[in-house]
């Protein structure tokens, strides 16, 4: 499944930096849909939550192949559902020990420096992306949470959601402040790593 992984995702990659818009078209949505054999039958609460987070996050992927900002408020509602989703499979076997909350304030400052880089350019956009920013940090620290419980993958988990975490950041950066070089393999390839990170945690059962 990794080896199916890395060509699907390689494919949607160079589509995506060589403007060839069938191939990313096409293997974009299949990449993230191939996170659903990573967990397998899902057979315990937290891999429920990250099946309907991939099912959601495959919504996102179609919808941000449209140009325009109704395509990408939609993509971002149903990224922002993962998410949510991501939060309650999380908390659900959460432990929550000194370093959550070294977490929690590392996230809260990167999130504000975040949305003051992107300030200017989201003006439009500012309640969606602050919701977007309050939830995806709320994940990262509740995946972080997962370490030192009984999820034999949280580091998976937690590595992930961070991951995740950097990916949106870069596409923000890149949408609202100013280009980035290479913006396909930094958004794409570091998002699929970081859901893979999660699927994989997922799967490990406890």
């Amino acid at each position: 499944m990794i080896g199916a992984l890395w060509v699907t995702s390689t494919l949607a990659i160079v589509g995506a930096e060589k403007r060839i818009r069938w191939m990313e078209v096409v293997f974009k949505p299949l990449t993230t849909l191939l996170f659903f054999a990573v967990i397998g039958r899902p057979e315990t609460a937290l891999a429920r939550w990250v099946t309907a987070g991939i099912a959601l996050s495959v919504i996102g992927d179609v919808a941000l192949l449209g140009n325009g900002d109704r395509a990408f408020l939609i993509g971002l509602a149903a990224f922002l559902l993962a998410h949510v989703a991501y939060v309650i499979g999380f908390l659900g076997i959460a432990v929550w020990s000194p370093h959550v909350a070294v977490v929690a304030l590392v996230m809260l400052a990167s999130s504000g420096l975040l949305l003051r880089a992107i300030w200017k350019g989201a003006a439009a956009m500012h309640a969606a992306t602050i919701a977007y920013a309050a939830v995806i940090t709320v994940m990262v620290v509740a995946a972080w949470a997962t370490v030192g419980g009984p999820l034999a993958m949280a580091p998976a988990a937690a590595v992930g959601s961070t991951l995740f975490y950097v990916s949106d950041a870069t596409l923000a950066l890149n949408r609202f402040s100013r280009p980035i070089p290479h913006i396909p393999l930094l958004a794409m390839g570091v998002y699929w790593l970081g859901q893979l990170g999660i699927a994989i945690a997922a799967s490990g059962s406890f």
